[in-house]
Order: C-alpha cells, then sequence, then structure tokens
C-alpha cells in the first residue's frame, strides 16, 4: 500500500502533477490537471448586483446567471468563492442600493438554459447556499471604509456592473456589520406605502405637539426621535429605533424642515436629500 505525503516546499503544478501520478499507479483513474490547478487557488470574493424581484426564485434554485450571453467576469468565478450580493430597495420615494447576503461556490457549469427567466449566460454558478443580513446594509454608509471604491465622492459608479471582484479585506469589512440569517428575509416588504405615509404624518404631528409644549428653539433630533418611536409602537406599528432614524434620514427633506449643526459629535445624524447628498445635523429648529 502507497501513502500520499505532500511536502509543503513542492510547487502547485509540481504537486498536481505528483498526485496525478499517484493516482495512475494505484490504478485510479486520470484526473483532469486543470481542475487540480483550480482546487488549489485561493478563493476569491465577487459582488453581484440583483434585482430584487428575482430574489425569491435564486433563493430557492441556488442558481445564478448573468443578463448577457457575453458576460466576461462570471466565467473568472470558480468553487469556493464567495459572491456578495446587492439590490436596490424602496425607501419612501428613493430607490437606494444594500447589501443583503452572500453565498458560497459550490460548483460551475455551462447549460444553455435560463433557470432564472433572465439568465442569458451560458456559465451557470451552483451555490451550496446563502446566508441573509438581518438588517440590509446600505451600500453608501460602508463605501467610504471600502478599499475598491477608489472616488468616495461617486461610489455608486463602482455598483454597476453585474459582477465584480473585491478584496478579501472589504467582504470582511461588510460582514462585520450585519449578523447573518438563514431564512429568507422579510425586509423586502418593509415599508409599504400606507406605513410610508403613517411615519410622515406622525412626524408632522409630533413636532406639532412638541412646538406647542416646549418653549426651546431647538430639539436634538436623537430626542425627537426616541419620542417618535415611542409614537409609533403605541400605534402597534413595529419598528427598531435604527428603522425610524433610517426613515427620517432619507425621507425629512420632503416637509422642509431647518436642521442646525452641534458641537457635540455624538448628536449627530445622517440626514439626506431629494439626491441623495448626506449632510450631519444635530438639531431640529422650532421657531
Amino acid at each position: 500500500m502507497f501513502k500520499v505525503v505532500i511536502v509543503n516546499h513542492i510547487n502547485s503544478l509540481s504537486r498536481v502533477i505528483y498526485i496525478e501520478n499517484i493516482i495512475k499507479l494505484l490504478g485510479g483513474f486520470s484526473i483532469n490537471q486543470k481542475k487540480l490547478i483550480e482546487i488549489e487557488k485561493n478563493p476569491e470574493f465577487w459582488i453581484h448586483r440583483i434585482d430584487s424581484k428575482n430574489l425569491k426564485l435564486i433563493d430557492k434554485e441556488k442558481i445564478l446567471g448573468a443578463k448577457s450571453s457575453r458576460a466576461v467576469n462570471i466565467i473568472k468565478i470558480k468553487p469556493k468563492d464567495k459572491i456578495l450580493f446587492f439590490t436596490r430597495m424602496s425607501e419612501g420615494k428613493n430607490r437606494n442600493l444594500f447589501f443583503i447576503g452572500y453565498g458560497l461556490v459550490e460548483e460551475t457549469f455551462d447549460k444553455n438554459k435560463k433557470y432564472l427567466g433572465f439568465d442569458k449566460s451560458k456559465r451557470k454558478i451552483k451555490l451550496k447556499g446563502i446566508k441573509y443580513f438581518n438588517e440590509p446594509i446600505f451600500t453608501k454608509d460602508i463605501s467610504n471604509n471600502l478599499d475598491f471604491v477608489k472616488n468616495k465622492k461617486n461610489s455608486s459608479n463602482y455598483f454597476e456592473s453585474e459582477y465584480r471582484s473585491i478584496p478579501e479585506s472589504d467582504f470582511k469589512k461588510i460582514l462585520k456589520k450585519q449578523n447573518l440569517i438563514s431564512d429568507f428575509p422579510n425586509y423586502f416588504e418593509k415599508l409599504s406605502y400606507t406605513t410610508d405615509e403613517f411615519l410622515m404624518n406622525s412626524i408632522e404631528a409630533l413636532l406639532n405637539l412638541v412646538k406647542m409644549m416646549d418653549n426651546s428653539n431647538q430639539i436634538e433630533i436623537k430626542k425627537f426621535l426616541h419620542l417618535l418611536h415611542k409614537l409609533v409602537a403605541y400605534y402597534g406599528v413595529s419598528k427598531s429605533y435604527d428603522e425610524i432614524e433610517r426613515f427620517y434620514s432619507l425621507n425629512i427633506w420632503k416637509l422642509k424642515l431647518e436642521h442646525t449643526s452641534s458641537r457635540n459629535p455624538d448628536n449627530f445624524v445622517e440626514l439626506y436629500d431629494p439626491r441623495g447628498n448626506s449632510y450631519r445635523f444635530g438639531y431640529i429648529r422650532l421657531k
């Protein structure tokens, strides 16, 4: 009986040939050398842009493709690579990009079949599984910390490609932002039009009440949001404080309120204008 021992200092190609020769010597079948070399490579990391309406089908089939039959990057993806998913989601009247989870590549294969309806590429990717983020991660909130986003002012340009290679360090930074869950996430239907309308009306009503009861010229945004959180909970609307703050940040421009800065950075809340530009404020002006 032969015992195969792989010595660390043997280079990749020599190791592949060595293993193949031993298997042949033992009467085994011939191994495809290219496949063995692929296994020797370290896993790579990718981001993949998908349409949220296709996510349930992707979750069911555990298969990915590309919209173009001439897609290039999908050919470079191999088993054991990891793919981060991002998609556009509605928040009020805005549609922003969010990371929602990742999948591990089990295998790749070529087949002229549309598993998802839109996948025109011959190359397909079979996923071992999908892990979702407990809450979606707004790409603009983390873009400044990602190495593959070179121009921080125009971060959206780096999320145009259907598939894009990213450094492992960026992959880990994104994963650290949220806990992972195995079940299909329910946040794609969190903010219905009715809920949006209720939250906007609640902000206006609470603001008018604060103006009547408080003689101050201004109120801390975070203090106001904590009051708003309690108010909507009283009416049976289940929203976390973070969800309330996110909604306020993205939609408050519609009410044309005046906000002012703060000397205390702990009071800052990121507010967005209709074009998606963000500004940091600490107070709502009441008078």
